[in-house]
Parts: structure tokens; sequence; C-alpha cells
């Protein structure tokens, strides 16, 4: 993490799982393992907690070009969520980064990848 506790490479990881929303065909949710201080980056206070850790979750939309970051701070007794607006940068990468985790383990853009998982073309409204 960058002095400015913005995120680089070496931060992230993009776990090979990945969901395709079918119901709109183009949104992509990843999970991003974290390689950082959630706690400096975040400030939420939750290294010090037995059972607490937080999930990193990207949505990706490769046809409107769109990443959306949403945490979820899971502990034994519950979980809580918020949203994180990362910088130009960071979103940048991550899109980067999940592209090129597409390109490994599929051989596909992200646009290829949304289409197939859905058996075709996006549609709106059920018009291709």
């Amino acid at each position: 993490m960058k002095e400015n506790k913005e995120l680089e490479k070496d931060d992230l990881r993009v776990d090979a799982d990945m969901d395709v929303d079918c119901d709109i065909g183009q949104e992509i949710t990843v999970y991003f393992e974290s390689w950082f201080d959630v706690d400096e980056k975040f400030g939420i206070h939750i290294n010090d907690e037995d059972g607490a850790w937080l999930n990193l979750y990207g949505k990706y939309n490769p046809f409107a070009d769109t990443l959306r970051i949403e945490c979820e701070i899971s502990r034994d007794d519950g979980s809580e969520y918020f949203d994180y607006e990362p910088t130009a940068a960071e979103t940048q990468l991550m899109k980067d980064m999940i592209a090129e985790k597409i390109m490994q383990t599929h051989g596909q853009t992200p646009q290829e990848f949304c289409n197939e998982t859905c058996g075709g073309a996006p549609t709106m409204g059920g018009i291709s």
C-alpha cells in the first residue's frame, strides 16, 4: 500500500472463482484477497478481534466499464457491510487484475466470459 493508502498490485489477489449475474449478463462478482492492513486502509479496527475478517468483493461490468467495491466485515456473531469508493488508479488496477485472472483461467476477455457464462450476448428486457 502506498503512503497515501492507495492500493497496489501486491496488496490484492483475485480469486479464480467468479460469478456472473445472468439476469443482466453483464456483472462479474469477484472476491479480492486482502494482502494489506485493512485496519489502516479502511479504519475499521478488526485486526485485534478474534473471529473477525474483511471480505472484499468487486462488482465489475466490463460492458459499461464500471466497478463497485463492497466490503463485508464478518464476525462470529454477524456481519456488517460498507461500500468503498476506490481511487481512479485503484479502479483501473482492479479492473486490469480481473481481466488478467479471467484470461489466465478461461482464456477470455471479461465480455466473452460474461457472454459464455450466461449462454450468449447480454439482453435488455428480452431484446438481444
